[in-house]
């Protein structure tokens, strides 16, 4: 009942009482010893997450993981240090996303999980790419590209690409750049991944302003403020 309680405040957009709610229910799963109540925690992350409470939804996902490590679920555990992994990346932690995302690896790899560890590669690769370490960041992505390709899992090559422009980027290499931040913009306008978005169009602001288009990024950055506008 308390459950059904948080998701319709939840639908309702009402995020913190729909959390208070849900953290009742939790208390009660917790002590009836209910083994459902992992699930109950990573949705009161999940929901977290998306308003952009990084930390709290770590502290909420690192303990399911507590959990899960001692059931020995490899394939959860895996699931939930990707997303703390994607916490860190959106926090602008990238040793910290580094660290997370190679253990998620890990734990998905021996669970055969193959499209969650391609994800781990471009995101490690994305956080190498922030670190200014271009070859990890190239080699790993490729592997993670290489992989995506064979499923046409789009938004893993998204991020791929979007890791190795900013590798090339980084590198001077302004006509591979140019075309792996081409590769991921198309992938990304087919989605409604605004982050992404966002995060592809800085790149190209960089790009320009590095080619001396400054027209053209001044371009780039006003439509970057339109959709923030709405989305954040």
């Amino acid at each position: 009942m308390i459950t059904g309680i948080s998701y319709a405040l939840k639908e309702l957009n009402r995020v913190d009482e729909a959390t208070k709610t849900l953290d009742k229910a939790i208390d009660i799963l917790k002590e009836g010893s209910y083994p459902f109540v992992v699930d109950s925690i990573r949705t009161k992350a999940k929901w977290l997450y998306d308003e952009k409470r990084c930390e709290e939804a770590i502290q909420s996902y690192l303990e399911v993981i507590q959990i899960n490590e001692i059931n020995g679920e490899n394939e959860f555990v895996g699931r939930d240090l990707l997303a703390i992994t994607l916490c860190y990346i959106r926090m602008g932690q990238w040793s910290e996303a580094i660290e997370h995302g190679s253990r998620a690896r890990q734990y998905l790899k021996i669970a055969k999980c193959v499209e969650e560890v391609s994800w781990c590669d471009a995101l490690t690769a994305d956080a190498y790419a922030e670190l200014g370490n271009t070859d990890f960041a190239l080699d790993i992505a490729q592997r993670a590209f290489d992989v995506a390709e064979l499923k046409d899992w789009l938004l893993v090559k998204c991020q791929a690409a979007l890791a190795q422009g900013k590798a090339y980027l980084l590198r001077n290499n302004l006509d591979k750049a140019s075309e792996k931040l081409e590769f991921a913009r198309e992938i990304a306008s087919g989605s409604d991944d605004w982050e992404m978005i966002i995060n592809i169009e800085k790149e190209f602001i960089k790009l320009h302003i590095v080619q001396g288009k400054t027209e053209l990024a001044a371009n780039v950055e006003r439509r970057i403020q339109s959709l923030q506008e709405i989305v954040e």
